[in-house]
């Protein structure tokens, strides 16, 4: 960028408008992660490592809950562990909550920083925002959207690793973007082995035959066990076990372990639903939100259109990468295409087998990247876009207004209704069609260029 802050008067104000809403809604997140500390991660730690190395963490009042819930195991990857390491030299969880209240707000800048630095060209080509001097409101905008977001803010408040997480894939994707793309797989791979879905991002180095990252990978995921074995010992991680969980929730397409009993409603329905339950606290992948969606309209098969979305999403996304891998495309194209195939990919990873609303900070990408694409590239239909990507914020932002004041308009819980009325689950599904089709339009853009040279 050639100069952070705008220089005319209105883009003075929209910057500040935009810093003083990011700044209000991170001042939210921090005033009530004061009070609320215990979310997934409080119930993913200490681990065995604790008892051994501080016997005041692993007695501590406030740790035996998550002590019977996890019994010393490890739930979670050996990255998580690994680089919260240092946090079992706490006595308790209270100060361990204070600490990563402290450091997430830092990491979740940096992450929304190199956001900015991913879209303004430097990765690329010369960066348009500098040409036409938006560079600092756009720094600023992406900066507010991502703080109102609430998965972020649900992250921040449960000191959930997902924080840590958002900053690696952005950083994976950076590094991608800049040719570097053996450090890419080392980054890919830091963040597979905390949650696995980031396998899936392999699936961009496949298609572009990127061996330098597999490689990288193969060999970074090895340096991680070798590392978790010699620190923790890899007998009491539960990877397998977790494993065996997920290919329960994605029956039919394999089976095992299921994290909730069948139950006589959901066992009346088809066995791809068997688990689903109205209300069920805050699951928003795509296949839970089918079925609530199937329960209002029993003629819906949420198996057949879970199918339908991931077998399309899938052949539309190959066929982009191997039609952009086989032409002469420019730098600009290049980079966009990457940027692209990761949010796919990342929405594919997270949204279509197990999710947690939370889960959903890293939608953060592509939103991100959809705002500065129509923001600073004239386009037919700009304005439309620009419309659609609003809407899908605010259905993937529960509504923006809070649940406790549409649950007393509603004399319901608004944030049940919000997750089993499909209002999310329609987010989503927006968000990926925008994706897919600028990728798609990317695909024929470079097409066009190819027929120029020819």
């Amino acid at each position: 960028m050639t100069s952070w802050w705008p220089k005319d008067g209105r883009g003075r104000a929209i910057a500040a408008i935009c810093l003083a809403i990011a700044a209000v809604y991170l001042g939210k997140g921090i005033v009530r992660g004061l009070t609320f500390t215990q979310g997934d991660y409080y119930f993913t730690m200490p681990g065995e490592y604790a008892r051994r190395l501080n016997p005041a963490l692993w007695n501590s009042p406030d740790m035996q809950v998550a002590l019977q819930y996890n019994h010393g195991l490890y739930y979670y990857g050996p990255s998580q562990y690994l680089t919260l390491f240092p946090v079992v030299f706490f006595n308790s969880y209270q100060q361990i909550a204070t600490a990563l209240l402290a450091v997430y707000p830092l990491v979740l800048l940096a992450a929304c920083v190199m956001l900015v630095k991913l879209f303004d060209g430097r990765a690329g080509q010369a960066g348009r925002v500098g040409q036409v001097g938006q560079a600092g409101w756009l720094a600023a905008a992406i900066l507010a959207m991502a703080f109102a977001f609430l998965p972020l803010t649900q992250s921040l408040v449960q000191r959930e690793f997902e924080v840590v997480a958002f900053l690696a894939l952005v950083g994976a994707c950076a590094l991608v973007v800049s040719g570097r793309e053996a450090a890419g797989g080392v980054a890919i791979a830091y963040l597979t082995w905390f949650k696995y879905w980031p396998i899936v991002l392999l699936g961009s180095f496949v298609l572009h035959r990127r061996v330098k990252g597999l490689a990288a990978f193969a060999a970074a995921s090895a340096a991680l066990f070798l590392a978790a074995q010699l620190v923790f010992g890899l007998d009491h991680f539960i990877i397998g076990k977790t494993i065996r969980i997920v290919g329960g929730l994605v029956r039919p397409l394999g089976s095992g372990e299921v994290l909730y009993p069948v139950i006589p409603r959901g066992a009346q329905k088809s066995d791809f639903c068997r688990q689903w339950i109205e209300g069920r606290g805050t699951q928003a992948e795509v296949r839970w939100a089918l079925c609530g969606v199937e329960d209002r309209w029993p003629w819906l098969s949420a198996k057949a259109v879970f199918a339908a979305l991931t077998i399309g999403t899938a052949a539309l996304f190959t066929w982009g990468s191997v039609m952009l891998d086989r032409r002469r495309a420019d730098t600009d194209t290049v980079k966009w295409a990457t940027i692209w195939e990761f949010s796919i990919l990342t929405m594919a990873g997270v949204a279509f087998v197990h999710a947690h609303y939370y889960y959903f900070i890293v939608f953060l990408l592509p939103l991100a990247a959809l705002f500065y694409w129509y923001v600073t590239r004239p386009q037919p239909g700009r304005a439309l876009k620009i419309a659609i990507l609003a809407v899908t914020y605010v259905l993937l932002n529960g509504l923006i207004v809070p649940t406790s004041w549409l649950s007393a308009l509603l004399q319901r819980d608004a944030w049940q209704v919000y997750l089993d009325s499909g209002l999310c689950l329609l987010g989503t599904l927006m968000l990926l069609g925008l994706v897919l089709w600028e990728f798609l339009q990317l695909t024929r853009h470079a097409q066009k260029l190819e027929l120029r040279r020819a």
